[in-house]
């Protein structure tokens, strides 16, 4: 019943999304990540997954646990130009991340800030578009992996999911995915990755 649902929704119709991923120095005294300064800014529209609308059924029944909470980082290690980026179907969640081979591995971190409410069309809504914002942080992925400039960790992907179980990664949703179209964003001492993620329903 729920894909039947699913597809009369359209769901990547009505519900699309876009993400501005950037490099943001990190300041060498505070620490304090320079949001403001971001740098080589890349801008690509995301794929929202099946599970996409399992999370949206279960926030409409009144499941707070489900609300997109978590950006997922997905990373390699060894040289850049090593790094392949890997073709996905709206089927491809949480399944996919859990199956990653060595060097592969991703990063599960909270969002940075709360998201945000706009509305993309102020005559039509009163605000319809939420936008999430994270950065990379720490030096293991889910998997177990070094996440670190010594190991050439490179980042080509994000996703974004919801966690009702903080502590049981596998229950996590997967709501959407991106890659970077061969744009990689290296990891380099003194600098995270970030990523700005609008969802707008129309």
């Amino acid at each position: 019943m729920l894909r039947k649902i699913v597809n009369m929704f359209k769901m990547n119709r009505h519900c699309v999304g876009q993400i501005r991923v950037a490099q943001y120095p990190i300041c060498p005294k505070t620490g304090a990540v320079l949001l403001h300064r971001p740098e080589n800014v890349f801008v690509k529209k995301n794929l929202v997954l099946y599970g996409g609308a399992d999370v949206l059924a279960r926030l409409a029944a009144g499941d707070a646990e489900y609300k997109i909470n978590a950006m997922y980082f997905e990373f390699e290690n060894g040289s850049p130009g090593s790094v392949s980026i890997p073709t996905f179907t709206r089927a491809g969640g949480i399944a996919y991340y859990r199956a990653l081979l060595n060097p592969k591995d991703y990063l599960r971190v909270p969002m940075s800030i709360n998201a945000s409410i706009l509305s993309s069309d102020t005559t039509l809504y009163d605000g319809n578009q939420a936008t999430f914002f994270s950065l990379t942080s720490g030096t293991t992925g889910a998997l177990g992996r070094t996440f670190n400039a010594a190991v050439g960790s490179t980042v080509y992907g994000v996703g974004l999911a919801a966690t009702p179980t903080i502590g049981q990664p596998t229950q996590d949703i997967v709501f959407a995915r991106a890659y970077f179209d061969g744009t990689l964003f290296p990891k380099v001492s003194g600098k995270a990755v970030g990523t700005e993620w609008g969802i707008k329903f129309s």
